[in-house]
């Protein structure tokens, strides 16, 4: 037997009866907002996340060496560092040999955190907040007194727009380390103290300085001529003679001396000319 056919629809049949009030209340409790506006709140909560994840300074990491005064009444060495930048330390002596630490290091704010890599030169400083500063205690195996760092994660006084931060720090303790070499330049030459010499041995020279053209097989030198002096930035022990000098924990060396044409280096364990472009 044939199922009956089922009735379609006619224009008289009546509307279905409106949400009730009740139902109404219910969707407006669920979904209070249309989809486009879900959709620009969601932008909006985007943007302020953008805002508090932004730095509130430009970060400018920068790789530097000084040298560290141990005189009484000197200053302190400081060491710039930011959130989310931790700075590396490395101690080298006045010949540029590593100096390893003997203990670890101790931190005056517990928003700085010293890590310490033992029986190694190396260090790492992190700090947990902005605008944090204290001083941290580092132990160099053999010598007697300890050095005295001073840490800042920005300064909150002031309007720059940059914070330049010592990614890597290179600290030079003026004396003859335990892995000081015997043949290693004497104190007299070496310039602890000279900014000039340190200028160039960063790759940052004095304007007045003019860089030559040079040829030879020493690799990895550049050339300055300042007045009637050369300065010299190369990873290569020099042979003639030189006025002074100053090292950099990579083994770069910075060697100063009176213009000259010609100039002997070790490479390898052989001697090499570097002839220089005087103009």
């Amino acid at each position: 037997m044939n199922a009956a056919p089922a009735q379609q629809p006619s224009g008289n049949d009546p509307l279905p009866p409106p949400p009730s009030e009740l139902f109404q209340k219910a969707q407006d409790s669920v979904s209070p907002l249309t989809p486009q506006e879900i959709r620009q709140l969601r932008g909006q909560v985007g943007e302020v996340d953008k805002a508090m994840a932004a730095p509130q300074v430009a970060i400018v990491p920068r790789i530097s060496a000084q040298t560290v005064n141990l005189s009484p009444g000197a200053s302190l060495p400081l060491v710039r560092t930011a959130v989310n930048y931790p700075t590396s330390l490395t101690f080298i002596d006045s010949t540029g040999a590593p100096w390893n630490l003997g203990a670890a290091p101790i931190s005056g704010n517990p928003d700085i955190t010293p890590y310490y890599v033992p029986n190694s030169p190396v260090m790492v400083l992190y700090a947990a907040k902005p605008f944090a500063s204290g001083n941290v205690t580092v132990y160099l195996k053999g010598l007697a007194v300890p050095i005295m760092l001073y840490v800042s994660s920005g300064e909150s006084d002031t309007k720059a727009q940059t914070w330049a931060v010592d990614a890597r720090l290179d600290l030079r303790v003026p004396r003859r380390g335990p892995g000081a070499q015997p043949g290693a330049a004497p104190e007299a030459r070496i310039g602890l103290h000279d900014r000039v010499l340190q200028g160039f041995l960063d790759g940052v020279p004095p304007k007045e300085a003019k860089q030559l053209k040079t040829t030879g097989n020493v690799p990895d030198t550049t050339v300055w001529q300042m007045g009637d002096d050369l300065y010299i930035r190369t990873r290569a022990d020099i042979r003639d003679e030189f006025e002074s000098t100053l090292s950099s924990a990579d083994g770069t060396h910075l060697w100063k001396l009176p213009v000259t044409p010609y100039v002997s280096f070790s490479v390898m364990g052989h001697t090499a000319a570097l002839n220089v472009a005087l103009e």
